[in-house]
């Protein structure tokens, strides 16, 4: 059988609204948000890397659902970067650490396309002052796959991660 674009897209835009609808009731089996800032010294890249902000939202339900959200502003070398996305895939590894990905909605970096994916991922290293800083990695990009590789890969972060100011929050 086949469906008209109309048809198509109709359907897409009615699965998309389900979605929220469908993560809430099923629960969150895995989630991370946070918000947080951090400078990398020049010593590592030539110059200062400043993260400022790195605010993110996600979940995994329990069957497998992905929903959230990542923005991500960085200046490096005078330039400054702002990046959103939409969460497309997640996971939590170690009880601690989340790995998150997904689609670029918005770019002003001409080197980043929206319609490419991103992804980073950070720790949640405990509260309270005997905690040590919460860290993130910097942010990697690429297509579909290499997004969906980096999701389901325990791998550690090949640079970093850095210690940040701010707060993630890790559960699953």
């Amino acid at each position: 059988m086949r469906l008209c674009k109309r048809a198509v897209r109709f359907l897409v835009v009615f699965a998309l609204l389900l979605a929220p609808g469908i993560a809430n009731a099923s629960g969150s089996a895995m989630s991370a948000t946070g918000g947080v800032h951090w400078t990398i010294g020049p010593e590592v890249f030539g110059a200062p890397v400043i993260s400022q902000p790195l605010t993110f939202t996600s979940r995994k339900t329990t069957d497998g659902i992905v929903s959230g959200s990542f923005e991500y502003h960085q200046r490096f070398d005078g330039a400054t970067s702002r990046f959103t996305g939409r969460v497309t895939c997640m996971n939590v590894y170690d009880g601690y650490r989340a790995k998150i990905g997904g689609l670029i909605l918005s770019s002003n970096d001409p080197t980043v396309e929206v319609g490419s994916y991103g992804w980073f991922q950070v720790f949640d290293n405990g509260e309270g002052a005997a905690a040590s800083p919460d860290q993130s990695s910097l942010m990697g990009f690429g297509d579909a796959a290499a997004n969906e590789a980096f999701c389901a890969s325990p791998n550690l972060p090949r640079f970093g991660p850095w210690d940040v100011q701010g707060n993630v929050q890790v559960k699953g």
